[in-house]
């Protein structure tokens, strides 16, 4: 069995709505992000353990040119033959991921994050989930769409975007910063644009990664 990983709801929407019913996969969502998110897939592993662990979500882009919806495979949180098989798909952004403990929201942020690892991409998960999967001994894929840009500043704070301790958006809390900022409005409608976008195309990567790994089984 193959387990797909969301920490969040939003992210596997479109996955959901477009997957077909296979035996072979479950979709899991932990319902928490960053590093408490380890904890509930550890409990997960202990009562259902899969074959392959595909942890799949959103990223801010960490370096320049990465469009909204651009697929990232983070090489250093992912088992490297499986990496190895998904080198058939052109598209797909092979890199490191870097883990941060809190989105970043500013171009400078992501920016700086960027040079100083590296990385094509950052997110509030993968380091956490690949050590418990390393532990379990259960290989891991990380794969990413992008949500964000780099040169991309966020409208809202991360805090008011998304509660990291309970893995959801207060839609109280973000109308409230939009009638006090209300030249964000526009910022943020486009923000959700985009991440209906990313939402998609992590979706039909996820189609073509899975029909890839249940070959190999």
């Amino acid at each position: 069995m193959i387990a797909t990983v969301f920490a969040l709801e939003f992210e596997s929407a479109g996955f959901r709505a477009v997957q077909c019913r296979r035996l072979r996969v479950s979709i899991w969502t932990l319902g928490i992000t960053g590093q408490r998110s380890a904890a509930a897939l550890k409990r997960m592993i202990e009562s259902n353990r899969p074959e392959i662990i595909v942890s799949a979500g959103f990223s801010g882009a960490l370096q320049p040119g990465l469009a909204v919806g651009t697929i990232v495979i983070g090489e250093n949180f992912s088992d490297p033959q499986i990496v190895r098989a998904l080198r058939i798909f052109p598209d797909y952004r092979i890199g490191r991921i870097m883990t941060v403990p809190e989105i970043l929201e500013s171009s400078d942020a992501k920016t700086s994050a960027g040079a100083m690892s590296g990385a094509l991409a950052g997110d509030l998960e993968s380091e956490h989930l690949y050590q418990i999967c390393r532990d379990a001994a259960i290989p891991m894929l990380s794969v990413r769409t992008i949500s964000d840009t780099a040169e991309q500043d966020l409208p809202l704070p991360g805090s008011v975007l998304i509660n990291t301790e309970t893995g959801r958006s207060d839609p109280t809390a973000i109308f409230q910063h939009l009638f006090r900022n209300p030249s964000k409005a526009a910022q943020f409608a486009k923000l959700v644009r985009d991440a209906r976008s990313a939402q998609q195309s992590l979706a039909i990567a996820l189609e073509e990664i899975l029909s890839v790994l249940l070959k190999r089984q």
